[in-house]
């Protein structure tokens, strides 16, 4: 059996015939992205780092391909994630965290021991 009639055959498969974006159904998918929402936002309110927002945002729009079959957005949502995740990437590099300076308070403390 060569290549080229193993890819033939896996071709003919209904499954290979009609193939979903997502492996999970739809309900699954929701419920991931409303995790992932509330995770990331409370993240985002504790430590303000401007990538968990993101983060919280970019799953709600992968699930406008569920309610779409277009081919434009499609591309439109894959365009949009990969320019998030960009931007998250950037974010998390350039948005370190501050140091705490010691208030004066501390730091007469330290002396006097």
């Amino acid at each position: 059996m060569f290549f080229t009639d193993m890819f033939i055959s896996i071709a003919k498969i209904s499954d290979a015939s009609n193939p979903t974006i997502f492996p999970f159904p739809a309900w699954m998918l929701i419920g991931l992205a409303a995790a992932s929402l509330i995770f990331f936002g409370y993240r985002f309110a504790v430590q303000k780092k401007p990538f968990q927002l993101i983060f919280a945002i970019a799953p709600l729009i992968a699930l406008l391909l569920l309610f779409s079959e277009s081919k434009k957005i499609f591309y439109g949502v894959g365009i949009v994630e990969l320019i998030l995740i960009l931007i998250a990437f950037v974010s998390s590099i350039v948005c370190k965290p501050k140091t705490t300076e010691e208030t004066p308070a501390q730091t007469t403390t330290a002396k006097e021991d």
